[in-house]
Order: structure tokens, then sequence, then C-alpha cells
């Protein structure tokens, strides 16, 4: 009999496409006509910029503004409020994609409108208005992220945990264990995905359960549930934010005077340490939402990251100005990098109070940051602590299905960051380059970066009888050489298992024992039924 994996028959396929994308009911007359309306209106919209762009029908809309302006208040009012009743939600619901994006560009088209039209009133209505508009979106960008990335393809999400968690091999049954426990094993792993994504159907823990696995729909996966856990840290959020932004650019100044144009003015702010420093936070805040909505990363955790960053950017630039005999522009400069990284306060502190003091502050970097790992940016880093990873020890002993489930980083990149955390925290701190060449440099000279690999280029170096020469890669003081024992470390952390699984190298052999006529490595693991086994490093020895 074969051992293929039961395909998935293709109508169950085909109905599960079908719920993704149900099609709509049959529009109504009106209903079409008014679809045909709103489909329009990107044309209009063109027809609209290209009238106030002449100024002989930008002033003939003016002269008519008493006609004008109640008709555009009037649509503004009306017809949201039709669309919030039942018969224009299901009428939304039930609506083409062009109808409800000519339906958004309605609604700018008015805002452009009363803009326009106040704006044209004198310099300090043109003065307002800008500012108003600017305000309105730094201080709603943020939440509206958050909003468009509550429709997350949740159903998208599910296949993708389950595959990378059958890559890693904790789907499958492993050797020893009872059916009983590996059962509540990965009902934890589905249990961990309702946590954050709400509830699953009962015929995804079905098929998880017994090995087969489907391409699952909207139907199958359920409502998105984030929204109630993500909604007050977003509120928080945009509160600090609408504030911050209106200390830097207040909304109203009755007693503005015009020394340049309205336009720029309306833009220009004070510029104070503390309004530095709320700028350093949003400029470093709004970025770092953007990179995890691209990368559907975006969470209630990231906005608490943000009300924290303000609030610490705040406080750090207050005792800075208390203590600090710095110039004015100085100040600004300390405001806004920390504002960006608030950390970057802690070592200023500490520098001046060695100098004060003498006395030498609790640093807060650690000998192996997490920056050593190759590929990471303060993006990273900052994302990595969300997860209480801050240094290559945390990465080294990290949860794997945590990681994948929490953080949307690519699997691989996971993979092999671990993968290097568990090597540079046996190879522990390395000496400063003028102090020699470090155990991690010679390593990098031949190839080796990974703990993963290590063990692979040395199960392959004894394989063609080249293990003394591979052992002279690292050698203590007194010219023994520390392969074996770092290899025996390394194998004592339980990731290097799900490592070795996921790239395919886990049939590298243990290094073999001292005792006589032990020539060849023997094979670490006897794949049994295709079943992966855990402790397999254990058992071995």
């Amino acid at each position: 009999m074969s051992d293929t994996p039961k395909p998935v028959p293709a109508d169950e396929s085909a109905q599960a496409d079908l719920a993704d994308s149900e099609a709509p009911a049959p529009a109504s007359g009106f209903a079409k006509r008014l679809e045909s309306f709103f489909e329009v209106i990107p044309f209009l919209g063109g027809v609209f910029i290209v009238v106030l762009s002449v100024e002989p029908l930008r002033n003939f809309i003016w002269d008519s503004r008493q006609v004008i302006i109640p008709i555009v208040l009037f649509a503004a009012v009306v017809i949201p409020t039709i669309l919030l009743m039942p018969i224009g939600q299901r009428w939304l619901r039930e609506s083409k994609a062009s109808t409800r994006a000519g339906l958004f560009i309605f609604f700018m088209l008015v805002l452009v409108s009363i803009v326009a039209i106040v704006a044209s009133l004198g310099k300090f209505y043109q003065y307002t208005v800008l500012r108003g508009v600017f305000l309105a979106v730094v201080c709603l960008l943020p939440g509206a992220m958050w909003y468009l990335f509550v429709g997350t393809r949740k159903a998208s999400l599910l296949n993708e945990y389950l595959v990378n968690l059958d890559r890693l091999g904790l789907l499958r049954q492993v050797r020893n264990e009872d059916a009983a426990i590996r059962g509540r094993r990965v009902q934890g792993y589905l249990q961990k995905f309702e946590a954050i994504y709400g509830e699953l159907a009962p015929n995804v823990y079905a098929d998880v359960l017994s090995g087969r696995l489907g391409k699952y729909s909207r139907a199958d996966t359920g409502g998105v549930t984030t929204l109630s856990t993500a909604t007050v840290p977003v509120l928080l959020a945009t509160v600090l934010i609408s504030l911050g932004w209106f200390v830097t650019l207040p909304p109203y100044q009755a007693d503005v005077v015009f020394t340049v144009s309205p336009g720029v003015q309306a833009l220009t702010p004070s510029g104070t340490p503390v309004q530095l420093a709320f700028l350093g936070a949003y400029f470093f805040s709004l970025q770092m939402l953007f990179r995890r909505y691209v990368l559907e990363d975006l969470g209630g955790s990231a906005y608490v990251a943000v009300s924290l960053r303000i609030i610490l950017a705040v406080i750090g630039i207050w005792t800075f100005t208390a203590v600090s005999s710095a110039n004015d522009r100085l100040l600004l400069l300390a405001g806004f990098v920390f504002g960006v990284f608030p950390r970057v306060l802690w070592q200023v502190v500490e520098q001046m109070f060695k100098k004060a003091a003498g006395l030498i502050l609790p640093s807060m970097v650690s000998e192996l940051p997490i920056s050593d790992l190759d590929g990471l940016t303060v993006w990273h880093e900052v994302r990595l602590e969300e997860e209480d990873i801050e240094n290559v020890p945390n990465m080294a002993t990290a949860d794997i299905v945590e990681l994948l489930l929490n953080t949307r980083l690519p699997p691989e990149r996971i993979i092999d960051w671990t993968d290097q955390a568990i090597l540079y925290t046996q190879l522990g701190p390395q000496p400063k380059p003028k102090e020699g060449g470090s155990a991690r440099e010679k390593l990098r000279t031949h190839g080796i970066r990974t703990a993963s690999s290590l063990l692979w280029a040395s199960w392959q170096a004894r394989l063609q009888g080249r293990s003394e020469e591979f052992d002279r890669i690292l050698q203590g003081a007194d010219g023994a050489s520390a392969m074996p024992a770092l290899e025996d470390s390394l194998r004592t952390n339980s990731n290097l298992d799900l490592i070795e699984q996921w790239r395919g190298t886990c049939d590298a052999a243990q290094r073999p024992s001292a005792q006589p006529g032990a020539e060849q490595p023997s094979r670490l693991l006897e794949p049994r039924d295709g079943e992966f086994d855990p402790g397999r490093a254990a058992a071995a020895a």
C-alpha cells in the first residue's frame, strides 16, 4: 500500500474556494442604477479636479456657493445615514467592489469640495483648513491601519501555520508517544491559534488530529476576534498621538501672524524638546506600524509599543532637560533621538552619572546582544523584544511555534536566527577584533555560521576521514580541540531537534564514543513509519 498522503477531493477544494467568494444576491433595478452611478464617480472625480484648476469655473462655483454648499452638506449627512441603516448595510454587502470604491471616492470629493470652499475664504481659513486636514490624517492614520488590517486573511494564516507545524514534525506522532498525548499536544497548537485569531470549526480539529490537512476557508475559520482585544490599545495610542499632534501643531491659533504663505506656516511647528521627542516617537512608530501591516503582523501589542514609546520619549526629554546644561539645539536633537531610540537615554544618563558620582549604573546592553545575529535590523529587534527576546540566549531557547504564530516573520528566517543563536550561546561572548580572531570568525572562514551546519559539517568530515583536520578549526590554549565538547553542548538545546527536522539534516550522527573500535558514526535516527522523535539525541546517548 502506498504511503502517499490522501489528497483533498476536488469537490471539497472547490467548495472551500467558493466559500471565500460567494456570489452576491441579484440587485434590484434601483440598486443597479445606483451602482452604475457610483461606478462613474472616478471619472466624475477627474472632471471635478479639472474644474477646480480652471479659475473662471472655480469663481463660478464660489459665486454659486449658496446653492452648492447646502447640496454638499446634505449629501454628506444623508448618504452616511442611509448606509448605516439595515437596508443600506445590506445593499453595501451585496454591491460590487467597484461600487464601493466609487462610494469612497464620492465622499472624498465631498471632503475636497468643503476644503476648497473654506480655503478660498482667506489666509486664516486656508491656514486652519490645511492644518486641520493634516492633523486629521496624521492622527487617524495609525488607527486606520488596524481597521484595514482587521479583515485579515485568517484562512490563509491557518493554512500556513499548519504547513509550518508539519514541516517541523510537530503534527506527527513521535516515537514512544501515546496517541492521547499526541492529541492533546496537537490540540494545544490549535488552541494557541484560536487565542489570537478566533475559534476554528470542529472539522479543522478532526482533520489535523487524523493527519489529513485540507485547504481551509473562512467558513472553517470563523470570524476574527482580535478586534475586541486590540480596540483598547488602538484607542489609547490614537489618543496619545492626537494629544501629541495638538501640542505640536495647535489646530486653532487666533493670534497667528503670517510671515510666510499660509500653507508653509500651517505645517511649521514651534520646535520645543518635548515636541521633537514626540515627533521622533511618531517617526519611528509610523514606520513600524506600516511594516507590521505589510507583513500581516499588526496587532494590539504594536499599539501598546507605540504608546509606550511616546510616553518614554516625553519622560526622557523631561529628565534630560532638567539635569543637562546643553544648548537649545542639542536639546532639540536629543529630544528627537530619544523619541526614535528611547534606550539611548539610559546610556546618556549612565555616562553622566559615572562622571558626576564615579559610580557605574547597571548596563541595559547584553554581552550577547540580539543584534549579533545575521540579518537583524532595528525593526526586527523591536519586534522580538515584544516576544521577550532581548539577547542571543533568549533567541536560542525561544518557543519556535509561538514565534511562527505571533510574529508573522518568514519561517525560514526564524529557524536561521534560532540556529545561529544556539551556536553563539555555546561559544559565549567573543573578544574584540583587536584581541585576536574569535571562535565565531574561525568557524565563519569555513562556512559555518549555525549549530546545525557545524554538526552536519562535522559528520561529513568524519565520513570522509577528515575529522582531525576538522577538529583543528577550534583549539584551546593547551592545543586540544574544543570541537567535541562544543558538539556535545549543542545537542543539549531542545530547539536543535526541530531545526534539524526543518532543514532535513536530522540524520547527522553524534560524534562516535571513545570506546575502542568505534570508527564509523552510527545513525542517530532510525525513522519508523515516518515518525519523528524530538528526544532522539537523549535516546541515542
